[in-house]
């Protein structure tokens, strides 16, 4: 029997996760599970699935005991832990699980980019496993799984996002509701936003690097609007090997808990000129500024891709606050970055501290901006 902890229950992914479990209960026990808000959610997946511990920010009358994330993920018992929060609040809890050589599904993109050099002393120190809970990651870690040899280039793919074909005047009345409403994929706010903007493939790009030590001018996006094409491995003869299922992360999902690959997934050969329309479309990094800004600063690592990582979180969070419009989340976080002065990453708080500093630095952007207009508006009078 399998011990899981999920951290982030409540979520999307969490609640797909027990979702899986709940197929093959007998394989699974539920030790500790978490959520931020949603307390009346995690109080029935508490009785449901019988869980022993919990962290909210909340009390909970029940009997499981409250404990922190941490502790959760440090728990000796446990087999594999699901990191399916928002933010950074789970870079300790990983390194936690990691440390004492447990299997993490992370699917919080925040602590594997910002956290990732730590990640990787520990993944060579101890005897953990991360594994991606992306679709187009875990999808190539499969294909290279494949076939690792004369390898020329990665493909990931993309929808193109439910805005792909909207001029900027049209970008600008986008509101959060439709934003949060990807086209293909059952997600989060957050996660559905940054894939409107496509910030999410530049995470998705800057992943792969990071994971599969990958150079980043080997590893292209293409567009794939049905999503049903999640990676491709190009070969230095032009063959290529594409991933392939339907847009469900219960596929990726279901791998991680059996260890399995999951039977509705398959690898499929092309030749390059199959990559054409319908199926295909050539990606346009210039008409997403967003992608061009996350590859730009993330590629520089180190406090820089920890400041790409919290102006994105919060830029998003004012979006969906209706505190600005859809076309100023790039235009936001590229002003905060231009701005940022390079700190030292020397230890985990310190990325900590740094993703504070700009959270808090980027909510201030609206306002600045509001007493800009009425600056201005008093010298034109």
């Amino acid at each position: 029997m399998n011990n899981i902890s999920i951290l982030g229950s409540t979520g999307s992914i969490g609640t797909q996760t027990l979702d899986e479990i709940n197929k093959k209960r007998e394989d699974f026990r539920i030790l500790g599970l978490t959520c931020n808000s949603n307390i009346k959610l995690l109080s029935k997946q508490i009785i449901e699935f019988q869980a022993i511990q919990f962290h909210a920010n909340k009390n909970i009358s029940t009997k499981a005991k409250k404990t922190s994330p941490n502790t959760i993920a440090n728990d000796n018992k446990l087999h594999k832990l699901v990191v399916a929060t928002e933010g950074i609040n789970s870079l300790n809890p990983t390194l936690s699980a990691l440390n004492n050589s447990k299997i993490v599904g992370i699917a919080n993109k925040e602590s594997l980019l910002c956290g990732y050099e730590f990640i990787q002393k520990s993944l060579e120190k101890n005897k953990g496993k991360l594994i991606p809970l992306d679709s187009e990651p875990v999808s190539v870690q499969n294909l290279l799984n494949e076939n690792k040899s004369s390898i020329d280039k990665i493909i990931i793919t993309a929808s193109g996002g439910p805005f792909r074909n909207k001029t900027e005047s049209e970008l600008k009345s986008i509101s959060p509701k439709e934003a949060s409403n990807h086209p293909n994929w059952k997600m989060g706010k957050k996660i559905s936003v940054d894939s409107a903007t496509l910030m999410n493939k530049a995470f998705e790009v800057l992943e792969c690097n990071l994971l599969f030590d990958f150079p980043l001018e080997k590893i292209e996006v293409i567009i794939n609007p049905s999503s049903n094409i999640h990676a491709l491995i190009q070969y230095k003869n032009n063959t290529i090997l594409a991933s392939k299922y339907k847009p469900d992360m219960k596929i990726p999902i279901s791998e991680f808990l059996t260890g399995k690959l999951s039977p509705f997934s398959t690898h499929v050969y092309l030749k390059k000129h199959e990559l054409i329309k319908p199926e295909f479309e050539k990606f346009n990094a210039s008409k997403f500024p967003a992608y061009q800004i996350g590859l730009h600063y993330g590629k520089r690592r180190g406090s820089w891709i920890v400041a790409l990582c919290a102006a994105d979180q919060a830029a998003v969070e004012l979006f969906i606050n209706h505190k600005i419009n859809f076309i100023d989340i790039p235009k936001i976080i590229e002003s905060v970055l231009d701005n940022h002065i390079e700190s030292n990453i020397s230890k985990v708080e310190d990325i900590y501290t740094a993703y504070e500093s700009t959270i808090n630095e980027t909510y201030k952007y609206p306002f600045a901006a509001f007493i800009s207009v009425i600056l201005l508006g008093l010298l034109l009078k």
